[in-house]
């Protein structure tokens, strides 16, 4: 199977112990899609922090490049890219 890109909406909430907890990702089919959901999240008040990030990967052989951050809104994890 080819290579496919994957964009993905990965939202965080603050722990009990106040670090932030990652949530289950949410594959979207558009960067415009995951933006989108990821700023609605936001405006809803529900996540700290949301990431977007667009991934190339191959699932099928379980090999993944290292994602790219297009939209990083909130509280989210220091990149350590």
């Amino acid at each position: 199977m080819a290579k496919e890109t994957l964009f993905i909406c990965q939202p965080y909430i603050t722990g009990k112990r106040g670090g932030l907890k990652a949530q289950p990702p949410i594959a979207c089919k558009t960067e415009p899609q995951a933006t989108q959901r990821a700023q609605r999240m936001m405006d809803g008040g529900s996540v700290a922090g949301v990431d977007v990030v667009r991934q190339t990967a191959d699932p099928e052989l379980g090999d993944y490049d290292e994602p790219v951050y297009l939209l990083r809104l909130g509280s989210v994890p220091a990149n350590e890219g």
